[in-house]
């Protein structure tokens, strides 16, 4: 059996097992605050998803699908940079934030990371069964 795992054409799939790092973010620091960043890591199990998804279909459709996940993903982050740039600007008009704890970033920070490893993972899956 893992004879036939590791003769597989998609290597991609190895990268699933860094999810298992997200595990670490429900330990305590040295200090005894919780570590979100390790959260990130939860997105790498998508990997084991489109792995197998690359070995079903080895062909250039897959990497087309690659390609416009790509794309999606560009106006996904764009998007997000809009968002951010328009809440700095509406933060010194109308929400006046004055303080955001790094715990709170950290989160953002991990989640925003770990949902666009997902949603790519999905947009792969999602191109291959439209077409």
């Amino acid at each position: 059996m893992f004879k036939k795992v590791l003769e597989s054409p998609s290597r991609i799939e190895w990268l699933g097992f860094l999810g298992f790092l997200g595990f670490m973010g429900f330990l305590k620091s040295y200090a005894g605050e919780p570590q979100y960043i390790f959260f990130a890591f939860f997105g790498f199990f998508s990997y084991f998803f489109v792995g197998r998804m690359a070995r079903e279909t080895p062909d250039e459709r897959m990497v087309e699908n690659y390609q416009r996940a790509g794309l999606s993903m560009l106006k996904f982050c764009s998007l997000l940079r809009a968002s951010l740039f328009a809440f700095v600007i509406l933060n010194s008009n109308v929400f006046h934030i004055q303080y955001v704890p790094m715990k709170v970033v950290e989160l953002v920070v991990a989640f925003v990371f770990a949902s666009s490893l997902i949603l790519q993972s999905y947009l792969i899956y999602y191109y291959d069964q439209v077409e």
